[in-house]
């Protein structure tokens, strides 16, 4: 099973690790990882890399994914849409690999602006639009927009181009490219509130807990009871 722990995720339960207060609930989800063994793969990405800057905090998610990801690394977001395209589907492999390292952030300069376009229309028109804007700009031809990738890619964009009353953040841009990247492979997905509701809306398929205290709650609950199920 693949779980992914985005950046807020993970550094809650690294604070919980080093025992800063307030973190506490974190820390259940931490030993329901541990008790699935080497039946979960809770890998580090590119993303966290980038969202680290090589923080107080690189440290423990060194030690942190070295306990749960099996040596498996999230590739970067542009190989695996170049895996994508090649087979014309999805395995495993086209999101993992063994040879990523915390020198090597994402590099998101290939969709910048994505955030920034003048979208209009419904909300069709809009995932339309994103989806071949980023086409476009990653070198693709037209049959790519069906890729999983652009696909989450263009739903996500014109959900965030709908939400004019929030607040914009810096991270936007990663969070989106993070979700396109991992979310049609994994079988949970741990990441803020924002995305957490914005998947629910778009791909109820996708598994995804935010940080509120009930849903963390629930997310170790459900590790617990895969724990459970024999192998």
């Amino acid at each position: 099973m693949l779980v992914y722990l985005d950046q807020n995720y993970a550094s809650r339960i690294a604070k919980h690790l080093l025992a800063l207060p307030g973190q506490e609930e974190f820390g259940a989800v931490w030993e329901a990882l541990l008790a699935l063994g080497d039946r979960v793969v809770a890998p580090p990405s590119p993303f966290h890399a980038l969202e680290l800057h090589g923080g107080y905090l690189l440290p423990t998610f060194r030690r942190m994914f070295a306990r749960v990801n099996q040596g498996y690394w999230v590739r970067p977001w542009q190989d695996v849409v170049g895996r994508q395209a090649k087979r014309g589907g999805i395995e495993r492999q086209d999101l993992l690999w063994r040879r990523g390292s915390w020198e090597e952030p994402a590099d998101l300069d290939p969709l910048w602006g994505l955030l920034d376009l003048k979208l209009d229309g419904d909300f069709y028109a809009r995932a339309a639009a994103a989806r071949s804007w980023a086409r476009r700009r990653l070198g693709l031809d037209r049959a790519a927009e069906a890729l999983p990738f652009l696909r989450f890619l263009g739903r996500l964009t014109a959900f965030h181009s709908l939400q004019e009353e929030r607040e914009r953040r810096p991270s936007d841009l990663v969070d989106v490219v993070m979700a396109s990247t991992v979310a049609p492979y994994v079988g949970a997905l741990a990441t803020d509130r924002y995305l957490r509701e914005a998947l629910a809306r778009l791909a109820p398929e996708v598994r995804a807990w935010s940080g509120r205290k009930r849903e963390v709650a629930a997310l170790a609950d459900w590790l617990r009871g895969c724990a459970k199920v024999q192998p």
